[in-house]
């Protein structure tokens, strides 16, 4: 599958320039490098970048109408000395990013440029996209640089390999900017822009607080104070809070920083919310572009677990270092998260089940099928442009970033798994009440860890001399899922009632006989299936609870120290050192909390 985008922190601070004309953009003229983001497609091919300035929903844009841009500012990863082959240069288009109008071929160097136009751009009624082109290479990957923390809406608009041009709603703002007669420093005094940074956000509807808000400086003069006008869809005024900051924001500068906002009545997983800057230092603001963004409001504020399913083979040579260094972020993550392995994206193994194969829709096309591979909640995470991520750098750090924003994702439902006996599985939970009617499904599995390598083998656990030195000792074969108990091998439609909750019990798994692994799980989880819509497939939630006897073919868990907890939180039992889970836990069967995790106890 082909990679589009990677985020990488700079090294080196924007330069800062003394205008002879005015910057006009929404992303700041200088900022910290961990700020910054770089993207491309880490491949050698033209990648253009574009910014849309439109004066019919920017009025301070359609102030400026009749005025003249010189030419653009922007900011690169690396140098890109091109303008000689005719590929570096920067670009203006009309209407839409594709009927250029202006091409101006430059050599970029590392950081930020100034390129002006050969004849100027008049500012009119159509909108104006503005930004850049070079010829990306292997060598130096990723050449356009964002500003990470903030999204502004048409402020990241992306064509690579001269293919087509999409919008990236997840990677920042482009650092490219408008420059503009001196003339428009008197209609841009008094103007800001306001958006709210913290998304998903998961809030109570009519409620106060506490967001994250991206605030820039249009104009030459400091912003000290602000009253912004806050309206979340569903109220029937706007709420005005008045901000007095710590710092005064400098001319054509940002800032990042945490007020209590309000949120609509409206709810939802995608709620329209709106800032507006009404006023600037204890004046009325001049008008400008309303920041907008969404939030999840709902009364139903769920915990999430964050679930993490991998695509391997035995026989994918690269997967063994993929999952040594998930399972060393997985080790030191210190909370709730659920694991599940998939044997297939690339080749069928001898533990490739049917809930394998039906799950590679997510890859986006089978065409694009590939391992290792990873995904997150099944959702296209942040910085993503796909649900499916492949192999990041060798060591734990990318998967570890990627489990704590997964674990902060919004959860909109609660699974529980009563029970799991003989006589079969007992699922119950409940879906946020707007999502009542959705069509959702439910996926139980039963599920093995810590299967021998050396019995079932795995290619690429020897002759990568790179290879971390304990490769085949931590190596397990794990997640591996044995049985679904849903009719369905992608899992069956949910009824839910009028509450949201939903009460499912699956019949036993009979003859399981397993791979000799000695752990056993049962995973439940929530979830749509929309293979047209990638985006539309985030898991609800998910919850598992291990086993120690009962079901066939079920090993004990074995022997650990710990308090034995029911699900009130009543202490019913401890471990000793050395001693058996089975010989300690109550005769009453249902689920107890033993170090951390559920267990299930069956009759």
């Amino acid at each position: 599958m082909r990679r589009f985008l990677f985020s990488i922190s700079l090294s080196v601070l924007a330069c800062v320039v003394a205008w002879a004309q005015i910057p006009y953009s929404y992303a700041p003229s200088t900022a910290q490098p961990e700020d910054f983001s770089a993207l491309g497609g880490n491949k050698n091919e033209f990648v253009q970048g574009l910014v849309r300035f439109d004066p019919a929903t920017d009025p301070a844009l359609a102030r400026m109408k009749g005025l003249q841009i010189r030419g653009v500012r922007c900011c690169l990863r690396a140098a890109y000395a091109q303008a000689r082959q005719k590929r570096s240069a920067i670009l203006a288009s009309l209407g839409r990013p594709e009927n250029n109008v202006r091409t101006v071929y430059a050599d970029f160097a590392e950081g930020w440029n100034e390129v002006l136009f050969d004849e100027p751009l008049t500012i009119g009624d159509e909108p104006i996209y503005l930004g850049l082109q070079v010829y990306e290479t292997i060598g130096t990957p990723y050449p356009l640089m964002t500003y990470a923390k903030a999204t502004v809406p048409q402020s990241c608009i992306v064509n690579l390999a001269k293919k087509s041009w999409e919008e990236f709603t997840d990677r920042g703002t482009l650092l490219i900017a408008a420059i503009v007669d001196e003339a428009a420093a008197p209609l841009l005094e008094r103007t800001a822009y306001a958006q709210n940074t913290t998304h998903p956000q998961t809030v109570a509807p009519d409620a106060d607080f506490d967001g994250g808000l991206y605030i820039h400086n249009f104009s030459s003069t400091p912003i000290q104070t602000l009253n912004i006008a806050m309206l979340g869809e569903g109220a029937e005024a706007p709420t005005v809070r008045h901000l007095s900051l710590d710092a005064p924001i400098g001319p054509y500068e940002s800032t990042l920083i945490t007020a209590s906002l309000h949120s609509g009545t409206a709810e939802g997983t995608a709620v329209r919310w709106q800032a507006t800057v009404e006023g600037v230092n204890g004046e009325a603001a001049q008008a400008g572009r309303p920041g907008v963004s969404s939030l999840y409001v709902t009364y139903d504020n769920f915990i999430r677990t964050p679930l993490v399913e991998e695509f391997t083979s035995q026989y994918c040579i690269n997967c063994p270092q993929m999952a040594y260094f998930l399972e060393k972020a997985l080790e030191a993550y210190d909370a709730p998260y659920v694991y599940l392995s998939h044997h297939s994206g690339f080749a069928d193994d001898v533990f490739t089940c049917a809930p394998d194969r039906e799950i590679v829709y997510v890859f986006g096309g089978y065409e694009n099928e590939y391992n290792p591979a990873i995904m997150y909640n099944r959702t296209v995470m942040e910085g993503e442009n796909g649900i499916v991520q492949g192999i990041r750098d060798m060591s734990p750090a990318p998967y570890t970033e990627a489990l704590e924003k997964a674990a902060t994702m919004p959860a909109m439902a609660e699974v529980e798994i009563v029970s799991a006996t003989t006589n079969g599985v007992h699922v119950v939970g409940r879906v946020a009440r707007d999502l009542i009617d959705s069509e959702l499904y439910l996926s139980c599995y039963l599920v093995e860890d810590h299967i021998n390598a050396q019995r079932y083998p795995q290619k690429g656990l020897t002759g990568d001399p790179d290879a971390p030195a304990d490769l085949q000792d931590v190596f397990r074969h794990n997640g591996v899922i044995l049985h679904h108990y849903t009719s369905n091998a992608a899992g069956d439609r949910l009824a839910i009632d009028s509450d949201g909750r939903f009460d499912v019990t699956f019949p036993a798994a009979e003859d399981v006989e397993g791979f000799g692994g000695t752990e056993r799980r049962i995973v439940a989880l929530v979830h749509p299936i929309d293979k047209n819509n990638l985006r539309k497939n985030t898991v609800l939630n998910v919850t598992q609870a291990y086993l120690t006897t009962g079901i066939k073919g079920v090993n004990e868990s074995g022997t650990e120290n710990g308090e034995i907890y029911d699900l009130s939180g009543r202490k019913v039992s401890s471990l000793r050192q050395g001693e058996s889970l089975s010989g300690r836990l109550p005769i009453k069967s249902g689920v107890y909390i033993v170090g951390h995790r559920k267990v299930v106890v069956p009759k």
